[in-house]
């Protein structure tokens, strides 16, 4: 910074002394980022040091990612499970068999037959040709494929609610520092007022304008810091964890519009990217194995089987068969199954899948329609908070311009309490507006990267860079300096 701007600095400081109560930032512990460093688990009570700490926290404890994460793991055994079908099977059975009888004979005397026998069957068996198999474990496949997307779109979808909630705490708070210092300067000038009216200085009316504004004022900070309260555990439940964030955007980021060319390039990352168009590309590729493997039932089947039998039987006083002696038998088996009528079941499930295919193209249809719009709208947002934001600096500049002198025509007696009051109520909304623009810039980033697929933590890694501990700030004037010194 020149000296010239630095003395500029300095007098704007002590100007603004005489409007708002200035006082130095609160330090936050760090205690969280230290933790990390040193590969320690930081305590419940530690708060999170930035944007990167708070985004990676998220993503080991969101129980919504892990139940995905599980799921995931969950659906990789069904291609083990389904992949049993093209392996042989084994099947080994051992019995044993006590038979004892006796005959009553109406002539003659009664005969007992008593025996016993035991053996073992040996069976090796294995399907040599089913396309339904086939179908199948491609299908399984596929469905793992699906659950992949899904859980990447989760972890992106905890990436977002994490950083996005994160800079809604901070617009909250910036909002509050601005509606805070309008507050006090309306306290000031309430009391103010009150003396010169008890000191018969001013009519009685000019205090129940301030006074009706100062509580207005106090009724917005009041919600807006209920909002934050919210806002804050809505993070900590992302997080899970206790937390305070304590990093802010520098005051000098350049928020820049996307050039055409480079929409035109995210454009097409959204169709090769996209989650939400990759699954839905899935779902329209499983519907088409799905008619396939249904379509395999009117197709023949080969399996081929090996089974060998060893029977041994013993005659203690058998009159009748079995005698005594060893049987084995070796049984080679081969069998064509061919489906020729079901009552139609098969028919009609085929018919079904051939319709849940149009449904799927539908619905793929739909989600480019939705994303590109979803596209579009975040493209128009982010260029028009670019452009926003050089309308909101000059017009806080020449709001500040205009409320200082205002003040020096009220103190004269040349302007009244209702221009002083109308000038500074103007000046803390364009404050307002401008701060919640820098943010809504930056939540719909992330947002467009989320939807393009390109969330991750190299993303929140570029932010995090322009964003500086809320500590190092000069002063809680609820005005950027930076832009009254241009």
């Amino acid at each position: 910074m020149s000296s010239a701007s630095r003395i500029k600095v300095m007098k704007l400081l002590k100007l603004l002394k005489n409007t708002w109560q200035l006082r130095r930032s609160v330090s936050v512990s760090t205690a969280v980022s230290c933790a990390l460093l040193l590969g320690l688990s930081p305590p419940l009570t530690a708060s999170a040091a930035n944007l990167l700490d708070v985004v990676d926290i998220a993503l080991q404890e969101n129980l919504s990612l892990n139940s995905a994460e599980t799921g995931l793991r969950s659906s990789q055994y069904d291609l083990d499970i389904n992949r049993g079908k093209f392996l042989p099977s084994l099947n080994v059975s051992a019995n044993t068999n006590w038979n004892d009888g006796s005959t009553h004979q109406t002539s003659g005397s009664n005969t007992d037959n008593s025996y016993n026998d035991h053996g073992v069957n040996v069976t090796l068996s294995q399907t040599l040709f089913n396309l339904g198999d086939i179908y199948s474990h491609t299908n399984t496949r596929i469905d793992v494929d699906i659950e992949t997307l899904k859980t990447e779109q989760t972890r992106q979808a905890i990436i977002r609610d994490a950083s996005t909630t994160y800079f809604e705490y901070l617009k909250s708070s910036a909002q509050i520092r601005a509606t805070q210092a309008e507050l006090n300067s309306s306290i000031s000038r309430l009391k103010l007022i009150t003396r010169n009216v008890e000191l018969g200085n001013v009519a009685g009316t000019e205090k129940y304008e301030v006074l009706a504004q100062k509580e207005g004022t106090a009724n917005t900070l009041r919600t807006l810091k209920k909002d934050q309260k919210v806002i804050l555990t809505q993070l900590e439940t992302i997080v899970q964890r206790p937390l305070n964030p304590d990093y802010d955007l520098q005051s000098t980021i350049e928020f820049t519009e996307i050039p055409l060319d480079r929409e035109r390039r995210l454009n097409d990352i959204l169709y090769t990217s996209g989650y939400d168009l990759l699954i839905a590309q899935q779902q329209v590729k499983k519907s088409k194995q799905t008619l396939k493997e249904t379509g395999a039932t009117f197709a023949p089947s080969l399996t081929g089987s090996i089974g060998y039998t060893y029977d041994d039987t013993n005659d203690v006083s058998a009159t009748i068969f079995p005698d005594n002696g060893v049987t084995e038998e070796a049984v080679y088996t081969l069998k064509l199954d061919v489906p020729i009528l079901n009552g139609g079941r098969d028919y009609y499930r085929y018919e079904q899948n051939k319709v849940n295919i149009e449904r799927t193209e539908i619905d793929l249809q739909d989600s480019k329609n939705q994303s590109q719009q979803q596209f579009d709208e975040f493209i128009y947002n982010i260029n028009d908070y670019s452009a926003s934001l050089a309308s909101l600096k000059t017009i806080i500049q020449a709001n500040y311009a205009s409320y200082n002198g205002i003040q020096k025509a009220h103190k004269l007696g040349t302007r009244t309490i209702t221009d002083l009051l109308s000038a500074e109520s103007k000046l803390y909304s364009s404050i307002r507006d401008y701060e919640s623009a820098r943010y809504d810039y930056i939540i719909n980033l992330l947002q467009l990267n989320e939807l393009i697929g390109n969330l991750n933590m190299n993303t929140i890694g570029k932010i995090a860079e322009q964003m500086s501990p809320v500590s190092d700030r000069k002063t809680d004037s609820p005005i950027p300096l930076h832009l009254l010194i241009q």
